[in-house]
């Protein structure tokens, strides 16, 4: 892992507000009837494309420019390389500093995810039932880059909970940012395909969202079956981290009330 603040970068580097931010809420009760009430969100010109070039390019200089091959979790910690499910590079790089810029850039418009509260579908039945709270916390500072060429993919699933060692805190919402898209070519061929797909139960009905530079897909971890689909021209950046959140102690309770 590199240092939090790669050198490539310049002082200052996401500093200040996104400006012309727009908020699209999810509603998929048309498209996907299954998933009415489930939480997603797509929040645009968060990055501009000068900030988004320059993040994978500082990405890649923590490896000398080497992409993993990456791989999916199969729990217990463990990892396992599955590229008839997942088939696309990763470079994985810690930066809290970053991580807390981009959720800086957006928090205000999401305030929704501040406290979670008898939000079955998002936190399970358990934690509901027992009348728990969970505060957000931080942006999980693991940021997994991903590079997707043509004929690279990643079959529909569901994104799985992260709990911390010490049991302190878990993810609940996963944030996917565009670093390029149709009209940004980093590799000098215009992207084609690549869109985050939100599939039926069924795999008969869809909803497409379209990778586009400095965008970022807010969701739900639980309940919302997605992919990345096939890339079939050019190459998809993306970067992804998650949402983490620690259980509300009875005391930080009362002290809201007062």
């Amino acid at each position: 892992m590199a240092s939090p603040m790669s050198s490539s970068l310049p002082a200052g580097f996401l500093d200040g507000p996104a400006s012309d931010i727009t908020i699209s809420r999810i509603d998929f009760k048309t498209p996907l009837p299954e998933y009415e009430g489930l939480y997603a969100v797509i929040l645009d010109n968060i990055l501009s494309e000068e900030e988004c070039n320059m993040l994978v390019t500082a990405a890649e200089s923590t490896t000398s420019g080497k992409w993993e091959r990456a791989m999916i979790n199969i729990g217990g910690g463990r990892q396992k390389l599955m590229e008839d499910t997942r088939n696309c590079g990763r470079i994985i790089w810690d930066s809290p500093e970053i991580v807390a810029k981009i959720w800086g850039r957006i928090e205000a418009s999401v305030p929704e995810l501040q406290r979670l509260e008898n939000w079955p579908k998002v936190t399970g039945n358990g934690p509901t039932r027992r009348g728990e709270v969970w505060k957000l916390t931080r942006c999980n500072e693991r940021m997994r880059f991903l590079k997707y060429s043509k004929g690279e993919y990643f079959k529909p699933h569901c994104d799985g909970t992260y709990e911390t060692p010490d049991y302190k805190e878990r993810s609940y919402f996963t944030l996917h940012l565009y670093l390029n898209d149709a009209t940004s070519n980093p590799t000098g061929e215009a992207l084609k395909g690549g869109a985050t797909t939100f599939h039926s139960y069924n795999m008969k009905k869809r909803l497409d969202v379209e990778p586009k530079i400095g965008r970022i897909l807010l969701f739900q971890h639980a309940f919302l079956f997605h992919s990345g689909d096939d890339v079939l021209q050019g190459t998809k950046f993306t970067l992804r981290t998650d949402i983490m959140f620690a259980k509300e102690k009875k005391d930080d309770a009362s002290s809201i009330e007062t």
